[in-house]
């Protein structure tokens, strides 16, 4: 999600935005001004796109893991959604009038995150079963 937002920003061009200063709103109320800021954006939108993998991980047992990826990219297009309609329920400078480039390079990037968290658990459930007797 990261490398593809990165990607997005920097070598295509497209969006005004990063994930990072979406977090650095959240957090300072404008875009990162300094490294230090840049560097603790990035670290917390790491630490929060863990946390939704975490919810994702405890998701799956509930709705059983059959068509695992496609569960991942519905989780992904939701968590868009959601993380998109909270700055516009609350009114959020900067953020809850973004501009389809933005959204769009954002949604890619959820939908990545969604398929790469899915298949990843997906791998870990069947690389480590344990045996109980």
């Amino acid at each position: 999600m990261e490398a593809w937002d990165l990607f997005s920003y920097y070598i295509l061009n497209f969006g005004s935005f990063r994930y990072l200063d979406w977090a650095a709103m959240m957090m300072y109320g404008e875009p990162p001004q300094n490294i230090y800021e840049t560097i603790m954006s990035f670290t917390m939108q790491v630490i929060w796109a863990g946390f939704l993998g975490v919810i994702f991980a405890f998701l799956i047992p509930k709705i059983t893991s059959r068509g695992y990826l496609l569960k991942g990219l519905f989780y992904g297009i939701i968590t868009f959604f959601i993380i998109y309609a909270i700055p516009v329920l609350f009114q959020v400078p900067h953020l809850y009038k973004t501009g389809p480039n933005t959204q769009f390079s954002h949604l890619i990037g959820a939908i990545i995150y969604g398929a790469a968290t899915a298949f990843t658990l997906r791998r870990l459930d069947t690389s480590y079963k344990i045996q109980t007797n």
